[in-house]
């Protein structure tokens, strides 16, 4: 009866695992994708790899000489790291 029990214990915390690591890879999946969408849309821009690299790029960003489009880039990275942090 113990290793029975003891089996199906190890059996749910397998499976807890399992879900776990799904949900972390769609995450990763997701952010690739949003990051993936900033990038075609702004080709020149430096944004880093990830969330981190959004974040540092925000924090060393130089103004350019047009005020409206860099404000949009602003933005669009902006959205695009609050999109990561969400996953959605």
């Amino acid at each position: 009866m113990r290793a029975r029990l003891r089996e199906l214990l190890r059996e749910r915390a397998r499976e807890r695992r399992l879900r776990a690591a799904g949900a972390r890879a769609a995450a990763d999946g997701f952010a690739a994708r949003v990051h993936a969408e900033l990038a075609e849309e702004f080709p020149d821009e430096d944004l880093g790899g990830d969330l981190a690299g959004l974040t540092e790029f925000l924090d060393r960003h130089e103004p350019g000489p047009d005020p409206e489009a860099d404000e949009e880039l602003l933005e669009r990275v902006r959205e695009a790291r609050e999109r990561m942090a969400r996953g959605r």
